[in-house]
């Protein structure tokens, strides 16, 4: 969507407020240095906080060759280069170099290799000798708040066999940094950001001696961020699982500090871990990974479970989360996970999708149906077609979104290419009977456009063999009729689409289609109200590897006042059975 003037205001507005806070960044952080010359020094790190997320130690080996794969994409520094004089894909990539967060890989790999530890601590001096005395971008808060969480949890290997005046500069810089923070915390605009600078604040008071008043200003930050952020069924406000997942890697962790310095957990942090956990297990498929909804990947191996161990009550997934917009069907083997919210609100939407109404379907540990997942590797235009309708399993009008993404390099680079127009009212039924589950949704995202609501029904039987689903369009008011013969044709499609370990193909007669998983279970999708085809897909699921797969697409005209796709999918054999044919 083009920059209108209520987006030009905002974009103005923002301008003028980023420009204010980088002047008062620099003049913070030179009272910061005169601080740190004159006011007590850390002399250790008192706490190592604790990092459940694991590491990758294919990665750490990457790293090691100077070759960087981040969410923004990827750079390699030649030569013995340090990244950080590589030029920097875009800010998403900087932003993440800069908070160590890929120190997890390097201290998975540590016990393999000796030259892990030598290697992070050249990586840390050179990074203090290019960017440790300011730099606009590696000094903005959130991202100070995720390098020193970063120092702090991978403490022992960035400390352990490193000499006393290497420690003494290392502990000035921590030092310097957490003082700005504790500065500039409060500055930060509106969005995902600020919960991470609160809980940088808390890192640094708890883990570094003479804290000062930053443990009593990051809780009373925190208190207002997770109540802002966190929702009453504990999903995250960007209704991404995987922010979810991390937000409440951290607070886990923030737990474990305050009672490892015998410091009272709030009452705000343990409410918002215990409606967190199951919230994380009503995304989890049975491969021990994540649904892939809303800009979220399918998360770091093993990170789902690891979060889960810490779970002090085994919360049960609910059937559905009001608040977040979502509906769980689970029966015998078989888990459908369906999208049923709006978008969310301004900065906390950069990286949403327009899914409404999409689903995903796993079979044990097999994944079945999906959503094509989300990139930050391969530019913007990769992205914005991630993000759209079509690359969800569900129906796209006109071949258009049910959202609508802001657009303009000036508009972008300010506020983020953030939803600007979508679904803002789901309506949603559900029933839960002793012969299965049953939800029926309808979003209203192309009623500006084309006056008509999308309807999905979704149907799982009490076995989870048998599912059945109807996608209808329905007029938004009285007297709608589909364009005539002298208009051009209005289309639509829904779309499956098929995890790559899933072979597909297409019966003779065209109408039906065969799904074959990687355990020998077969399925049979057949549909009604539209030509069934088998066309290619993408799957980015981990994030960075581009997958190759296929998409059942039902695509039709929109012909009567309520055109309607009507499809199942049954279970033809089970595991051990013969395979189908």
């Amino acid at each position: 969507m083009a920059l209108g003037v209520g987006n030009l205001a905002e974009v103005t507005g923002a301008s003028l407020a980023n420009a204010m806070r980088a002047a008062q960044a620099q003049t913070a952080l030179s009272a910061a240095d005169l601080l740190s010359l004159t006011g007590p020094m850390p002399d250790r790190i008192l706490h190592y906080p604790v990092d459940h997320i694991p590491g990758d130690k294919a990665e750490a080996q990457r790293i090691l060759e100077g070759c960087f794969t981040l969410p923004g994409g990827t750079a390699r520094a030649p030569g013995g280069a340090a990244p950080w004089d590589v030029r920097a894909p875009n800010n998403v990539w900087a932003e993440e170099l800069n908070g160590f967060s890929w120190l997890r890989h390097m201290r998975d790999a540590a016990p393999d290799q000796e030259e892990i530890g030598p290697h992070v601590r050249w990586l840390i001096t050179t990074w203090m000798a290019s960017l440790g005395r300011w730099d606009e971008l590696a000094w903005r808060p959130h991202v100070i708040a995720r390098r020193l969480m970063s120092w702090f949890a991978n403490g022992r290997l960035i400390v352990d066999g490193s000499d006393l005046i290497w420690r003494s500069r290392l502990l000035v810089s921590i030092s310097r940094q957490a003082k700005h923070l504790g500065r500039t915390a409060g500055w930060l605009p509106e969005g995902p950001g600020r919960l991470t600078a609160a809980l940088g604040l808390c890192f640094s008071a708890l883990c570094l001696p003479h804290p000062g008043r930053r443990l009593s200003r990051g809780l009373a930050m925190l208190d207002t961020e997770v109540r802002k952020q966190i929702l009453a069924d504990g999903g995250h406000i960007t209704r991404s699982p995987e922010a979810g997942l991390l937000a409440l890697a951290d607070l886990v962790a923030l737990k474990e500090a305050l009672i490892a310095r015998e410091k009272p957990v709030p009452d705000m942090v343990q409410n918002a871990i215990d409606r967190m956990m199951p919230t994380l297990r009503f995304f989890r498929h049975d491969d021990g990974r994540l649904a892939l909804f809303n800009g979220g990947t399918e998360g770091q191996k093993g990170a789902v479970d690891a979060i889960l161990k810490q779970d002090d009550t085994d919360g049960k997934p609910l059937p559905q989360l009001r608040h977040s917009g979502y509906q769980r069907l689970a029966a015998g083997r078989t888990l459908i996970l369906l999208d049923t919210g709006k978008a969310p609100d301004g900065p906390y939407s950069e990286n949403a999708h327009a899914g409404c109404l999409s689903l995903e379907m796993s079979v044990g540990r097999c994944r079945l149906i999906t959503n094509c997942g989300a990139t930050q590797l391969r530019g913007p235009e990769w992205q914005e077609a991630f993000r759209s309708t079509a690359a969800h399993s569900t129906l796209a009008l006109a071949d258009r979104s049910s959202c609508s993404f802001l657009h303009g390099k000036a508009a972008t680079r300010i506020l983020g290419q953030r939803i600007v127009a979508g679904p803002s009212e789901v309506a949603i039924e559900r029933s839960d009977e002793v012969h299965g589950a049953f939800v029926e949704a309808t979003h209203n995202g192309y009623v500006s456009r084309y006056g008509l609501h999308h309807m999905r029904k979704v149907y799982l039987s009490a076995e989870g063999d048998d599912v059945r689903g109807e996608d209808a369009l329905l007029p938004a008011r009285a007297g709608w009729h589909p364009p005539g013969r002298d208009k051009p044709p209005l289309t639509f499609a829904v779309r499956f689409h098929l995890h790559p370990d899933v072979r597909a193909s297409l019966a003779r007669d065209g109408g039906r289609v065969i799904l074959l998983l990687p355990n020998g279970d077969g399925w049979q999708f057949k549909a009604t109200g539209g030509a069934i085809t088998l066309e290619s897909s993408a799957y980015l699921g981990a994030g960075d590897a581009f997958r190759r797969t296929e998409q059942i697409v039902i695509a039709s005209l929109v012909r009567t006042e309520r055109p309607t796709v009507k499809w199942a999918i049954k279970r033809l054999n089970r595991p051990g059975d013969a395979p189908a044919d």
